[in-house]
């Protein structure tokens, strides 16, 4: 069932892209949600993600700067 959560999470980062506050808020229930190895899997992916997508890649900075996904 992890491995569910763990996709869902990734689609809706992919959805919620376009929206500061709700790439936010998918960050923080991911936090909540996911296994500590889960939550390492979603991070490697998320630097690949905002890699081409300077906008997003600064939100995800700031996230992390304030300890979101690190539990």
């Amino acid at each position: 069932m992890g491995q569910m959560i763990y996709d869902y999470t990734r689609s809706s980062i992919i959805k919620a892209a376009n929206n500061k506050d709700l790439f936010v808020k998918v960050l923080k229930t991911a936090a909540r949600e996911l296994l500590p190895h889960e939550r390492e899997k979603l991070i490697n992916w998320l630097f690949y993600f905002t890699a081409d997508k300077p906008e997003i890649q600064k939100w995800l900075y700031e996230a992390m700067d304030k300890k979101i996904l690190v539990s």
